[in-house]
């Protein structure tokens, strides 16, 4: 991954690989509202053998709080913490595992929080693995993950916000929340308190699927079906690679003068065998 230095916050951030069954880009720009950047993006995909992994790859997304303290420090800060947290695992089972990482960057954030110029600091974040023929999603705050197949695009997670909670009650409309004065407003997030409740979703995923994570200065300009045209045409004369559909989404969102920092990860699964290997996970009935 590449990026600026501090003085831009967490600055421009990109990064791409191309593995035997999976390929992914991100890319994070600070945008034209804030002075710097509160997003952060990080992934991480074992360059050995894939036969050989203990667990599959994570790929995070975290937006820093806009208008608190240090929200830069916090997203960088929890994105690392699950990434070398995820390295050092050994648990075999990916859903309580990739909880417990979060949980742990829940406590980097909030320890943290409590000194000089931080106080008030926190973020958002969404953080994904692969395990077989599954998608395994940690999430807190309003960043998002959503599934392209098919031309179809879901969104996996909810979004922990004043204006997510009232649309799960129906008491506004999908048009009214575009719009609403609260739709900034958060219900959970990471380093707010010692202890975090973290969602975990799963889903199934199969060959050409396409998982994307992102923060809301993206998904906040860009619609659910771009998301599906833009992974739609990757692999074609106008979207070759994953990192021009990277750039396709945050350009678009930036020519709309997006409200926020922009950042994306676009994971796209290659093969229809399962990532990584069953065989690998042999934890399940390790004897102790």
């Amino acid at each position: 991954m590449t990026g600026d230095g501090p003085e831009a916050g967490n600055g421009h951030l990109s990064g791409h690989g191309v593995f035997a069954k999976l390929s992914f880009a991100m890319r994070s720009d600070p945008g034209d509202v804030r002075p710097h950047n509160e997003d952060f993006c990080a992934a991480y995909v074992p360059t050995i053998p894939d036969d050989a992994w203990e667990h599959g790859p994570v790929f995070v997304v975290a937006d820093g709080l806009g208008g608190h303290a240090a929200g830069e420090v916090a997203s960088r800060l929890a994105g690392e913490t699950v990434v070398h947290g995820w390295r050092k695992t050994k648990s075999p089972v990916p859903k309580p595992a990739l909880r417990d990482v979060v949980r742990a960057a829940n406590t980097a954030v909030y320890d943290a929080s409590l000194e000089s110029g931080r106080r008030g600091m926190g973020t958002t974040l969404t953080a994904l693995t692969l395990n077989g023929h599954e998608a395994v999603i940690a999430h807190v705050g309003d960043s998002r993950a959503y599934l392209v197949r098919k031309g179809t695009c879901r969104q996996l997670t909810a979004d922990h916000s004043r204006v997510g909670e009232m649309l799960r009650m129906k008491l506004i409309s999908p048009e009214q929340a575009a719009n609403h004065p609260a739709r900034s407003q958060l219900t959970r997030s990471l380093g707010g308190d010692p202890t975090v409740q973290v969602d975990v979703v799963t889903t199934d995923v199969a060959e050409d699927d396409t998982l994307i994570l992102c923060s809301d200065g993206l998904w906040d300009s860009v619609s659910r079906q771009e998301l599906a045209d833009a992974a739609g045409r990757i692999g074609g004369d106008t979207v070759p690679t994953l990192v021009e559909a990277v750039d396709t989404l945050v350009d678009l969102a930036l020519k709309r003068d997006a409200p926020d920092n922009v950042t994306v990860v676009v994971v796209r699964v290659t093969s229809s065998r399962p990532i990584p290997p069953t065989g690998t996970r042999r934890g399940f009935f390790r004897r102790r």
